[in-house]
């Protein structure tokens, strides 16, 4: 629970309390729609009724005003300038290598347009790259020159960022084209945009001329704050359920810090942003940490609310702290759980096997609770909004040059797990997962797995598809990237598995280095009375083995596994080679056959080629598929 005073505690309880029917509400829309709400473009299609609202002043909103009176409000944004001048940043070595990068961007580049057509694109064709990446390079632009100016004092530069900011306030809308539902509506780069604004006319004052400080102060108030005051319990991310609530929550609440004079607007505002966060942490991350977004999804959700909530305990003086909660150690191990080794993460859901931390993330978390191995995790590249960047250089924390030693982890709540196993004087690790259907950015995957050694991965999870307008609603599951056939689980009878939190799975630790998945009713066939994948590992590689029971003569079960690299197959044995080793596989019985799909992986914008190796186990009422995998170095 947040470290408030008593009072607020009380205030906050009693609040949501008279929320209770809204909440029931709209988590029911949430749990009807087969999994497609809780990934952040679909879900912002929900419809919520407005919360009842309570008689007389909120005592959560009064508790706010008097700790925000019984405080000072200096040193908000950026506390440590208290000691550290931006020149001294300049002078470190990633603060010399920020400043370069920033310069890099040149006074001759056109400023992008983002023009009308280019947002109707996605009405029209479903496309979301054309519009958005011209809206996020002209931020990219503008975090550059006001970096320029903080820390390099160049102020030849100051007309450059002048046009930015006044081109992104004349923008018609901040809301993303594949994010538009209301004309108050606020979505993650409105939100964020608000408040990177915020903090670059904060932190340069008037080294900004007096009318663009002041445009910015209009356009946030009316794009963001005013919205939100409104509307903000009918929003749907503030309910808690995914990382739009981290993102939207944190970025609105920097906004008000920042930006909103009024004592009573502010507090009314920030108390109710602290309910959401307070959800957030609740509902987005599972009781053991997970995140089942995916580790891409984990720092997303972080990365504003992080910002928010160190400003907002340096506002309180410490009154206000949503990081002392015993659920963030948990959090914050999450990337450990899925880490397998030289910057290489398990893809489930929407996620991307190459991540990494930012610097500012893992630093601030590491340093709160304790979790130091995050460190060894962050990125040294330049993080490409203003204040990340910042905080880069402010709370990045010890980062030795070693790589983080891949271990074993068990979520049980969660359906993950994580086991290794030496090979060949290396490390192979086998992450898999249970779940159910209709998770956070869900792809239809129980029972999958994936195979690494040494963070090169040989058997995977493809990761998300191409995020357009399609991926995201009626037909995302027409994808092999969020239905079970681009996954390494069996095809049943020519059936995939349906789509919906009913089908699931469950997953036990079996022994040291063994786990068992259930996942019978990952299926929508009564004739499965029994699915059963053991996974033990052993020196050198694993053993896999399905046993399916059926009532009647039984159906033919198609076991399939998915890889991005080269396969070689050979009645039945399978190789699947890198430039470092080669995975062998035999099963018991059949033949191996390799499905090229190139095309599929071309029209989602794949820069590799994924491969589906199969193998067919004719129609018996019992059946059992063994598969023997074993890793050989290449020399």
């Amino acid at each position: 629970m947040v470290r408030f005073s008593p009072p607020l505690f009380i205030c906050y309880t009693a609040t949501m309390k008279t929320n209770h029917l809204f909440s029931l509400i709209a988590a029911l829309l949430l749990s009807l729609n087969m999994g497609v709400l809780h990934t952040p473009d679909a879900a912002a299609q929900a419809t919520e009724a407005p919360a009842d609202a309570a008689e007389g002043p909120d005592p959560a909103v009064m508790e706010m005003k008097r700790i925000l009176e019984s405080t000072p409000s200096q040193g908000v944004l950026f506390p440590e300038f208290e000691t550290l001048a931006p020149e001294d940043l300049a002078a470190t070595p990633d603060g010399t290598a920020l400043l370069a990068w920033a310069r890099e961007a040149s006074n001759e580049t056109r400023i992008p347009e983002t023009t009308y057509t280019l947002y109707r694109l996605f009405k029209a064709t479903g496309d979301r790259d054309a519009f958005q990446s011209l809206y996020f390079e002209k931020r990219n632009l503008l975090a550059r020159e006001a970096l320029a100016v903080l820390l390099g004092g160049d102020m030849t530069r100051l007309d450059r960022l002048n046009d930015l900011i006044w081109s992104v306030c004349e923008e018609t809308w901040w809301v993303l084209p594949a994010h538009e539902k209301t004309e108050w509506f606020i979505d993650l780069s409105a939100a964020q945009t608000g408040a990177w604004l915020s903090q670059i006319t904060a932190v340069l004052g008037d080294r900004l001329p007096e009318e663009i400080r002041e445009r910015v102060r209009h356009e946030v108030t009316r794009r963001i704050l005013d919205p939100f005051l409104e509307h903000g319990e009918t929003y749907w991310w503030n309910l808690g359920y995914n990382n739009w609530t981290g993102v939207c929550s944190g970025a609105v609440g920097q906004a008000f810090l920042l930006m909103e004079s009024d004592l009573d607007r502010q507090a009314k505002a920030l108390a109710l942003i602290v309910r959401q966060l307070e959800r957030f942490i609740n509902q987005g991350f599972n009781a053991d940490g997970a995140c089942l977004e995916g580790i891409g999804y984990w720092s997303y959700g972080l990365s504003e609310y992080i910002v928010f909530t160190e400003m907002m305990r340096a506002r309180t003086g410490g009154q206000i702290d949503l990081l002392a909660v015993d659920k963030m150690k948990l959090i914050a191990r999450y990337p450990l759980a899925v880490y397998l080794g030289h910057g290489t993460y398990a893809s489930f859901a929407d996620s991307h096997e190459h991540n990494s931390l930012s610097p500012y993330l893992a630093g601030r978390l590491a340093e709160r609770t304790g979790i130091t191995e995050l460190n060894l995790l962050a990125s040294d590249s330049p993080q490409s909004q203003f204040h990340f960047a910042l905080r880069n250089l402010l709370w990045k924390g010890e980062t030795p040059s070693n790589d983080l030693p891949v271990t074993d982890i068990f979520l049980p709540e969660s359906g993950i797990i994580k086991m290794t196993t030496p090979a060949a004087g290396r490390t192979l690790v086998v992450a898999a997962k249970a779940g159910h259907n209709a998770e956070p950015h869900n792809n239809n995957d129980v029972g999958s797995f994936i195979v690494a050694v040494d963070g090169v991965v040989y058997l995977c999870d493809p990761g998300a598809g191409l995020y357009n307008k399609d991926y995201f609603g009626k037909k995302r599951y027409e994808s092999i990237f969020a239905n079970s056939y681009g996954h390494s689980v069996p095809r049943i009878h020519g059936q995939l598995q349906p789509t919906g939190s009913r089908f699931h799975g469950t997953l036990e630790k079996t022994g040291e280095k063994s786990a068992l998945i259930r996942f019978e009713k990952a299926y929508e066939l009564p004739e499965l009375q029994e699915a059963a994948r053991s996974i033990t590992l052993q020196d050198g590689g694993l053993t896999l083995e399905d046993r399916f029971q059926f009532t009647g003569e039984g159906l033919e079960v198609e076991e399939a596994l998915m890889t991005w690299q080269q396969v070689e197959v050979d009645g039945p044995v399978a190789r699947i080679s890198t430039d470092s080793g080669v995975l062998e596989i035999r099963t018991d019985s059949g033949t191996f056959i390799a499905e090229n799909l190139e095309e599929i992986c071309r029209v989602n914008k794949k820069s590799g080629v994924l491969t589906r190796i199969t193998v067919t186990k004719p129609a018996a009422a019992s059946s059992t598929a063994r598969f023997e995998m074993n890793f050989h170095p290449k020399s």
